[in-house]
């Protein structure tokens, strides 16, 4: 009987132990993500241009390619890292989140697309970590100021005013991205987009109110030779 209750024990041990390492294995790819920022930082040139326009989607193809095969059952889940339970028959959260810093990265302005970028890759992880030790109200309070500082700090540039705005709209919409739950639709790509439409719809209109746009706060870099 003592056996039994050890290996019982033994084997939670395990499995809290797996849940951990998982846990933060999902932090990290999270924060890693801010380094698709480096994207912005490549030189404007005619060959990399090319890359930068077709490289993102052949990567996004495959891994659309890939997730497809895994929810057919052709791949074997246990090759799929970090997975949460109900992501098992669903698409996982990662192919949100590439999603969306794939429609942020080539189709919005970067002053909307980094602070976007960096509400998901640092403050969803800072949120989880926040929704895990305490509750939801500290989530909201301590979601809002990280992202408001995202918001802030990218729009700089701007008019006080327009920079006010803009960062308290872009971090109510990503704090609300991020908390709202879908089965079908990922928190991973709600805390990206829901702020970017906001933002662009303050981007279109800031010239009729007599603000003028920022400018863009990472440049392409030079060619080594």
């Amino acid at each position: 009987m003592n056996k039994i209750v050890k290996n019982i024990r033994e084997t939670k041990r395990k499995i809290n132990s797996l849940d951990f390492d998982v846990h933060w294995y999902r932090r990290v790819f999270h924060a890693f993500g801010a380094a698709f920022l480096f994207y912005y930082m490549l030189p404007d040139v005619d060959w990399i241009n090319l890359i930068k326009f077709w490289v993102p989607p052949i990567i996004l193809v495959i891994a659309i390619t890939l997730e497809a095969l895994r929810l057919k059952g052709k791949i074997s889940g246990s090759h799929f890292f970090g997975l949460r339970m109900y992501e098992q028959n669903r698409v996982g959260s990662y192919l949100f989140f590439a999603v969306a810093v794939l429609i942020l990265l080539m189709f919005f302005p970067q002053q909307i697309a980094i602070p976007c970028i960096l509400c998901a890759c640092l403050a969803d992880p800072i949120m989880g970590e926040i929704r895990h030790r305490y509750g939801k109200k500290e989530v909201y309070i301590v979601g809002f100021l990280v992202c408001l500082l995202f918001f802030m700090v990218t729009w700089y540039k701007a008019d006080f005013r327009l920079m006010v705005l803009v960062s308290i709209v872009g971090a109510f919409g990503a704090v609300a991205g991020e908390t709202k739950k879908f089965w079908w639709l990922d928190d991973d790509f709600m805390i990206q987009m829901v702020p970017a439409v906001l933002l662009l719809i303050i981007w279109f209109a800031a010239p009729a109110m007599g603000f003028d746009l920022p400018g863009e706060i990472i440049f392409a870099g030079e060619m080594p030779f």
